[in-house]
């Protein structure tokens, strides 16, 4: 019987045996749950009639919406992962991956009360913001008409050069102001090529 000498050079790290499901509950984790649970008591107070019903259907569907797999999202889990009376790891874990469709469920008003999709707009906040967009590019009409007006009457009336350099120079930015500002630099560059035509 003879014997061979054998060294292993594999190097690599071996890979986790956890999948992309698993989670690993950390300690400010308690504190999070337990602000989902106080904006998920809010909501309720929201709804009509049969509300845990309600958040429960609705938790689901955004659960589903994002893809998330392997946990059953009914009324009673949802709220024993959100109460974790028992301070399991597992129900922790749970929650905390359902906190993401919890937070993305419930309306707007409420997760930003509690810090959450700051970033959203309501629809009152949307409306507001079209509206001054639209006053703004009102403004920015109104200017420019007041800018030529005033090169017009500069010429019409024979100010001085500098005087109707002033005035043409001003309603040009304001003509500018108009565009977007990716359009501007190309416009103004085919006015350049232009310009030694009317000298």
């Amino acid at each position: 019987m003879q014997s061979v000498a054998f060294e292993n050079l594999n190097r690599q790290k071996p890979a986790s045996l956890k999948s992309e499901n698993h989670y690993e509950p950390r300690r400010r984790d308690n504190l999070r749950r337990q602000a989902i649970l106080t904006a998920v008591r809010e909501w309720e107070l929201t709804l009509p009639g049969q509300a845990q019903d309600i958040v429960t259907q609705l938790v689901a569907e955004q659960w589903a919406k994002e893809g998330g797999r392997g946990i059953t999202v009914n009324k009673q889990n949802l709220y024993r992962y959100l109460k974790n009376e028992t301070n399991s790891s597992k129900y922790m874990a749970y929650a905390m991956q359902l906190a993401n469709s919890i937070i993305m469920a419930m309306p707007l008003e409420i997760a930003k009360k509690h810090g959450w999709r700051l970033d959203e707009r309501t629809e009152e906040e949307k409306a507001a913001y079209e509206r001054e967009l639209v006053e703004r590019e009102k403004q920015l009409v109104a200017n420019a008409v007041k800018e030529c007006c005033e090169a017009h009457q500069a010429k019409l009336l024979g100010a001085p050069l500098q005087k109707l350099e002033k005035e043409i120079r001003e309603a040009a930015i304001a003509l500018f102001s108009l565009l977007p500002s990716d359009t501007a630099g190309p416009l103004l560059a085919s006015i350049g090529a232009v310009a030694p035509q009317f000298l």
